[in-house]
């Protein structure tokens, strides 16, 4: 009898991983998300980029960025929230602004990208978790 695996049933790890310490952006492959970022040391990002719902119309996830285009879940006014679009929350400070967001060494963050940027790291870096 042949077995069928849903994405809930996997560990991270099961479906891949990335690694990096660099300032180069990663990206997940096309049929996957990066699902969770883990830090390695203290991190700062120029971009982290939700990936849409299935409906490619609104964020899943925290978002980073200087670009005008970077919104995060919480898009919507006070009181006009939305099926899919909450209130409230930032996006995060990242590239060029000040101060920038500080993601502590240890910390986990969960959610759905399509990519990410950290500022270079050679003693630490981050663990990207894949998943579908």
């Amino acid at each position: 009898m042949a077995q069928h695996t849903t994405s809930q049933e996997l560990m991270f790890g099961q479906t891949g991983s990335i690694f990096t310490n660099t300032n180069t952006q990663v990206v997940a492959p096309a049929d996957m998300v990066i699902s969770c970022i883990q830090f390695l040391a203290d991190t700062t990002f120029d971009e982290l980029s939700p990936k849409k719902n299935e409906n490619n119309q609104y964020p899943n996830g925290i978002c980073v960025g200087d670009a005008s285009g970077e919104k995060g879940a919480g898009d919507a006014s006070a009181g006009s929230e939305t099926q899919y679009i909450g209130s409230g929350g930032q996006v995060i400070s990242a590239g060029s602004a000040s101060p920038l967001t500080i993601f502590p060494k240890g910390m986990i963050i969960y959610g759905r990208w399509e990519s990410f940027t950290i500022d270079v790291d050679p003693d630490g870096g981050v663990i990207a978790y894949l998943s579908r």
